[in-house]
């Protein structure tokens, strides 16, 4: 009797602890359903589903598919930076992130969504390895997946060339690192006409990581002219053909640690960018489909994704019209 009983308990014990490590490997994807991860858009910044995207490393340059059910982001460690990605599965889940199938190679980073969601831009290292080199490239959606990534042709070979964003018609706006300068490529017949943003946006430090609305209503970019702490977002208005004068994002948004990367979704809804405001060291472990770039140490002071409100896009360009 006392060894039956004894059975009955390992065996309940064995049950629980069998039930409790099912839990724990349950894919975090599953905690979080719906286009845009259903993030309900709100005016204090909110981490972009942490139970999915957060890792011991840096994330940031998010952006979301036209219709919400893609995302694509940057996981940077030590000196090589991935193009990551999620999307959402059939039972409105997510999928735990993986090395998009285009990335892995090289040094790939900032990949933004075109307008209709067909091309992915991003900047890359390749073919040379060489992080001073970085280029604008794009891939295209087909049947089987993303294409073999095609280069833009923009600038020389000296200028290393980061974020680019896509208007409706094609024009292409990027930032030149090494210069801190701000450019639009407009599409022609063969080549894109480059020009550098006007004197109003590009004069005072350097401004990079450029996003600009898909009818050039306004521009969002990175700056630190008078910023808060390290670098900040700051705007700037399309009226009438002349740019307005950038205004610094401000509290919430921005804070004493570094802003960078904006990004807006179609509908106006939902702006997305990175932060260095988290504190502490995170408690999240590795996602198995890409710990190879996951460890302890991080780098840019462990950015991470965040969201808001965009409604503070169209009460700051009311300002201008009143």
């Amino acid at each position: 009797m006392n060894n039956y009983k004894l059975s009955f308990s390992v065996l309940a014990l064995l049950l629980i602890l069998s039930c409790k490590q099912e839990q724990q490997q349950k894919p975090t994807a599953n905690l979080i359903k719906g286009p845009f991860f259903s993030a309900v858009p709100q005016e204090q910044p909110q981490l972009l589903a942490p139970e999915l995207l957060m890792s011991p490393v840096t994330e940031y340059n998010g952006t979301f598919s036209p219709d919400g059910t893609e995302f694509y982001y940057t996981t940077d460690v030590a000196q090589n930076a991935y193009i990551t990605f999620t999307k959402m599965l059939p039972d409105s889940t997510w999928s735990e992130p993986r090395i998009a199938s285009f990335s892995g190679t090289f040094s790939d980073y900032d990949p933004l969504f075109s307008p209709d969601g067909n091309r992915i831009y991003f900047s890359s290292s390749r073919p040379k390895g060489d992080t001073d080199n970085s280029k604008i490239w794009y891939t295209e959606r087909t049947d089987s997946g993303w294409s073999d990534p095609v280069r833009v042709v923009l600038t020389g070979e000296e200028d290393n060339e980061y974020y680019s964003s896509l208007t409706t018609d094609g024009t292409l706006y990027f930032n030149i690192w090494s210069k801190g300068d701000i450019y639009k490529a407009i599409p022609t017949d063969s080549i894109y006409q480059v020009e550098l943003l006007p004197d109003i946006i590009n004069s005072g430090g350097d401004k990079g990581d450029p996003f600009v609305a898909p009818n050039e209503e306004y521009l969002i970019y990175r700056g630190y002219d008078e910023s808060l702490g390290g670098g900040d977002l700051y705007i700037t208005f399309n009226i009438n053909g002349e740019w307005t004068q950038p205004e610094n994002l401000g509290e919430p948004i921005n804070s004493e640690a570094h802003e960078m990367c904006p990004w807006v979704s179609q509908d106006g809804k939902l702006f997305v960018f990175a932060s260095g405001r988290s504190t502490g060291k995170l408690e999240t472990a590795p996602l198995d489909p890409i710990k190879k770039v996951h460890s302890e140490n991080s780098s840019f002071n462990n950015l991470n994704l965040y969201y808001t409100s965009a409604d503070f896009i169209q009460r700051m360009k009311q300002k201008h019209l009143d």
